[in-house]
């Protein structure tokens, strides 16, 4: 696409000279509604993002329209600077995502393996190594973010919605300062290292349902999610039940178990991703039957709530500067939990 939807050269005349909107709403993105529309010139069916045109606005166009140098990135048509209703508006057009989401896509299949779940964690890791070599973070990594192109057995599985994406610095260290916001007890984390391993983590959940059709840190009892997922996932509180891992290949968990560390300073980098066993050789891991199809089946109803506690689990793992998070020097922490590890997290120094 080039940088025609860049917002150094965001379009100004009326976006409706160029295309036709339907009511047809194909999607809700972090920051609006995404409805369907109809380029005039060919016909093609696109999906249109309407932004209020504020700084936070322009930065997820720019990270998107940088990011669609990756064919696993959902591409952008065209962007359009345009007033609506008396407000300034982005509008963005992107290519239709006519497949679905990810998830979706396996709950409909009759049968899914353990090769398959390969081939699209590597599509996955694809998208993102381009990202973070690119500098940017997604940091909203999560299965409705991850679109077929098409109904076709052979589409591609891209990823979307930039909202939360931040350009990391680059000549920044990545070691780890003295300062906390007051969620994120016990690891002391740097915004850097800390927005790009989100994404890695993410990836070691959607690869975990991916094997077995529910998430780490849950049963799959249909009980309603219990209160304490959070303390679960930052004490790396999940296991492989044997019922339905013990065919699973030992590849596929070690990679897992390095993807959810819970110290960021563990976890694997998108380049040891790419580099691993169960990536790297995906085309020749053994084409095992896996349930998930089917367990994705059994807990339809339950979806929604599994997507809404990622989606929570996301939020205070990012540290977003339009929130205005008061960072507190380690020693003025009243945390409980930092305060016993005071000394080993400073080297015994406060």
């Amino acid at each position: 696409m080039g940088n025609s939807a860049s917002t150094q050269s965001l379009k100004n005349h009326p976006f409706q000279q160029d295309y036709n909107i339907t009511a047809k709403v194909l999607g809700l993105g972090v920051n609006g509604k995404v409805v369907e529309c109809y380029r005039k010139s060919d016909s093609e069916k696109c999906a249109l993002k309407a932004l209020l045109d504020t700084p936070k606005a322009r930065r997820e166009l720019e990270l998107h329209a940088r990011a669609c140098a990756c064919p696993q990135v959902v591409q952008i048509r065209d962007a359009y600077a345009n007033t609506v209703k008396g407000k300034q508006c982005l509008l963005v057009v992107m290519e239709c995502m006519a497949g679905g989401e990810l998830f979706s896509r396996i709950q409909s299949r009759a049968g899914f393996t353990e090769r398959e779940a390969a081939q699209i964690v590597h599509q996955i890791a694809s998208a993102i190594a381009f990202l973070h070599g690119a500098n940017i973070a997604h940091r909203d990594l999560k299965p409705e973010n991850l679109l077929y192109t098409s109904p076709d057995p052979e589409a591609k599985l891209k990823l979307t919605d930039f909202g939360f994406a931040k350009e990391v610095g680059r000549n920044k260290s990545l070691g780890t300062p003295c300062y906390t916001p007051y969620y994120v007890a016990p690891e002391v984390l740097g915004p850097e290292k800390y927005d790009k391993s989100c994404d890695l983590w993410s990836l070691g959940v959607i690869t975990y349902i991916l094997l077995c059709g529910y998430p780490p840190f849950y049963s799959k009892s249909g009980l309603a999610i219990s209160p304490g997922m959070k303390i679960r996932i930052r004490n790396g509180q999940y296991s492989f039940p044997s019922a339905d891992w013990k065919h699973v290949s030992s590849s596929a968990k070690d990679l897992i178990k390095q993807l959810l560390q819970t110290n960021p300073d563990k976890r694997m980098t998108i380049n040891e991703v790419m580099s691993h066993q169960w990536i790297s050789t995906y085309t020749t891991v053994a084409q095992t039957p896996l349930a998930t199809a089917t367990v994705l089946k059994e807990e339809r109803e339950q979806w929604p709530e599994v997507q809404e506690e990622l989606s929570q689990a996301l939020a205070t793992m990012r540290i977003d500067e339009d929130q205005k998070v008061q960072l507190k020097p380690l020693h003025q922490s009243e945390n409980r939990i930092l305060k016993k590890r005071r000394p080993e997290l400073t080297g015994g120094k406060h």
